[in-house]
């Protein structure tokens, strides 16, 4: 599994770095937000109120394929978890999202365009803990090192001279369970996210 994950993350930033070879297609971007972030199971959409807002902060960059097509990969730093009266779980990744963007058109009245985003994430365990009261424990020990998840997303983009700002809001499933010990829970987040593409 080490081996994989080695693969996916080489794999996506090759693909980042690789797209400057088509200029006139590729656009980068910095985007900044929130995620509001829950662990439970993966079917479980109705109790879902025990809920962590951590950061998401990253980099893209994304690939037309034709004017209604894109290909998109980022590198973020997302804070997922959840949260209860006695305790907040801080489970925080560097994660790897390849999304396929298709855009819906533009705003009759305004400069604004629309697409929506769906694909497949990796993530990987930078800190796992639990803070009860005045105390934190380490979960790293507990927590599987590597995530696999999908991403189903909706955007909007507003042209700035030769730029774009771009808003993002996302719904993040995790297709594996984060603990070793419990094999119940999944990480869900909704996303929102602000950025500038260059």
């Amino acid at each position: 599994m080490n081996s994989l994950r080695k693969q996916i993350l080489v794999i996506t930033l090759s693909l980042i770095v690789s797209m400057g070879a088509f200029a006139q297609k590729v656009h980068y971007g910095v985007k900044a937000g929130a995620n509001f972030a829950v662990q439970s199971e993966i079917a479980d959409y109705a109790s879902n109120s025990n809920i962590r807002t951590g950061l998401s902060v990253g980099a893209f960059g994304n690939y037309s394929l034709n004017e209604k097509m894109a290909l998109q990969a980022e590198l973020n730093y997302d804070q997922k978890g959840g949260k209860s009266d006695e305790a907040t779980a801080k489970y925080d990744y560097l994660s790897v999202p390849v999304l396929f963007k298709y855009s819906l058109g533009k705003s009759d009245k305004t400069a604004l365009k629309f697409n929506v985003n769906l694909g497949p994430y990796a993530a990987f365990l930078l800190q796992s803990e639990v803070e009860i009261g005045d105390q934190t424990i380490d979960m790293k020990d507990q927590t599987e090192n590597f995530e696999l998840g999908g991403i189903l997303g909706f955007g909007m983009k507003y042209p700035v001279g030769k730029q774009n700002i771009v808003l993002d809001l996302r719904m993040g499933l995790g297709f594996t369970q984060f603990d070793k010990v419990n094999s119940t829970p999944n990480n869900k987040y909704i996303g929102l996210t602000l950025g500038y593409e260059f």
